[in-house]
C-alpha cells in the first residue's frame, strides 16, 4: 500500500499550528473540516504561515523476530520501542506472552501481545507466520528505521527496523 505523509513546519510558536488548524472546534467532524480548509489554503497559496512537505510513496520500516523450534525460557524479555515484553510459561497478561516449544505458537503469542499493547498503539503492528514475527512501523518513512528493538530471548533472532523510506518529497 502506498502512503502519503504530510508534515507542517511552522516558524512561530507551537500555538500557531493550533491556531492554523483551529483545533477548538466542537466536534471531530468540524476539526476535520477545518484541517481540510487549511490544506486547501496551503495548496492555493492563501497562507504563508506554514510550509508543508508531502511525502508520496513513503514506505514503513519493518523488523523481524524469528523463533527457532525450541522456543524461549520463562521471564526472558524483548524490548520494542521502549516497551518490554516478558515471556511466561503460562498465564501471560499485559505486556507478556506465553512461550512455547513450537516456534509458530510462540511467534503468534508474541504478535498477539504486541498488537494488544496500548503502549505500542500507533507505533508498530505485528504479524506472525511460521515462527517469524514481522513488526511494521505505523508511520511510514525513515523515522521507523530508528525504532528500538532488542531481545534477550533464547532461540530468538532479530533483524532491526530498516527499509523505511520517505518516498518522493514535495514542499510548498
Amino acid at each position: 500500500m502506498s502512503q502519503i505523509r504530510i508534515t507542517h513546519s511552522v516558524p512561530e510558536a507551537k500555538n500557531t499550528v493550533i491556531d492554523a488548524l483551529q483545533q477548538t472546534a466542537t466536534s471531530p467532524t468540524e476539526n476535520l473540516s477545518r484541517i481540510a480548509d487549511l490544506h486547501n489554503s496551503l495548496a492555493t497559496g492563501q497562507t504563508d504561515r506554514i510550509s508543508t512537505t508531502v511525502s508520496q510513496g513513503a514506505i514503513q520500516a519493518t523488523a523481524t523476530l524469528t523463533v527457532s523450534s525450541t522456543g524461549s525460557v520463562n521471564n526472558e524479555t524483548c524490548i520494542i520501542a521502549n516497551v518490554t515484553f516478558t515471556g511466561k510459561t503460562s498465564g501471560a497478561t499485559g505486556n507478556q506472552f506465553n512461550i512455547s516449544a513450537t516456534a509458530a505458537t510462540q511467534a503468534a503469542n508474541m504478535a498477539s501481545a504486541i498488537n494488544a499493547s496500548s503502549n505500542l498503539t500507533n507505533i508498530v503492528t505485528a504479524a506472525a507466520v511460521l515462527g517469524v514475527v514481522t513488526l511494521t512501523s505505523v508511520v511510514p518513512g525513515k523515522l521507523g528505521n530508528g525504532l528500538q528493538l532488542s531481545e534477550d530471548l533464547t532461540n530468538v533472532a532479530l533483524v532491526a527496523f530498516a527499509s523505511g523510506s520517505e518516498g518522493t518529497l514535495v514542499s510548498f
